[in-house]
């Protein structure tokens, strides 16, 4: 009977302490899902917490990227627009160089021909001098080299006559001589006479003259130019000059380049 009941207090006893150890793993299992549970949600949350981070960053980058494709496009415009620009400043500037370069042209051509037409005027005073003698009246005025000859000279006692004197003939031919080794020059018959003379009488009296330097030296009509002045003193100017006509001739045909 004590046996029985030892063994029956022995299984009750084991059976509680089996009870309690299961009780206890279950606790165990219990704390452990638990912890398991809260690692969980600190991962879920750390998750979403690191989710909206990344939206964040990529609603910062969308709009970053926004600004720069706008940036970019303003950018582009500002880079056409200037390079528009900078094609019609260098159109302007190709414009204005070669505007200057042509007046640069203009201007070398000019210089060199007033510079030509120099150096003839004191070649031909010096060709005048060495063939009518230092006491000729000769002079040098405004680019044109001048012989003066007083009516009385020209036409004997007859100051308004036609008909030249002989020492006039040769002075004149001499003079024409001068004129036929510069072809370059034209040549302009001024006469200085008072009002009661005609012009009528002036070319008369230029018809001698400019045939003598025509038959000389054949001079072309056009290369002549007979004009009067008003003097008390009667007198021609036989002026050598540069051909003005040719000169701007010249010119024109210089600028068209």
């Amino acid at each position: 009977m004590n046996r029985i009941t030892l063994s029956i207090l022995f299984l009750l006893l084991l059976g509680s302490t089996l009870q309690a150890q299961k009780k206890k793993e279950l606790i165990a299992q219990v704390n452990s899902l638990n912890a398991e549970l809260e690692g969980l949600k600190a991962e879920l949350l750390e998750s979403k917490k690191n989710e909206k981070i990344s939206q964040a960053r990529a609603d910062s980058f969308e709009s970053q990227l926004k600004g720069l494709e706008e940036n970019n496009a303003i950018l582009l415009e500002n880079l056409n627009s200037f390079t528009g620009q900078a094609s019609q400043r260098q159109d302007k500037l190709s414009g204005v160089m070669e505007a200057l370069r042509k007046k640069e042209g203009e201007l070398k051509f000019i210089n060199e021909t007033l510079t030509s037409n120099d150096s003839i005027s004191l070649l031909v005073l010096t060709n005048f001098k060495q063939t009518l003698g230092e006491n000729a009246n000769i002079k040098v005025e405004s680019g044109a080299v001048t012989v003066i000859m007083d009516n009385s000279t020209l036409f004997g006692a007859t100051p308004n006559g036609v008909i030249l004197e002989g020492a006039a003939t040769d002075m004149l031919n001499k003079i024409a001589g001068v004129i036929k080794v510069n072809p370059e020059m034209a040549v302009t018959l001024e006469f200085h006479t008072d009002d009661a003379n005609s012009w009528e009488n002036v070319y008369s009296q230029a018809a001698p003259v400019a045939a003598i330097i025509g038959n000389t030296t054949d001079v072309k009509a056009e290369r002549i130019v007979v004009s009067r002045k008003t003097d008390m003193v009667k007198s021609l100017y036989i002026k050598l000059h540069p051909n003005f006509n040719l000169f701007y001739l010249r010119l024109r045909q210089n600028m068209k380049k």
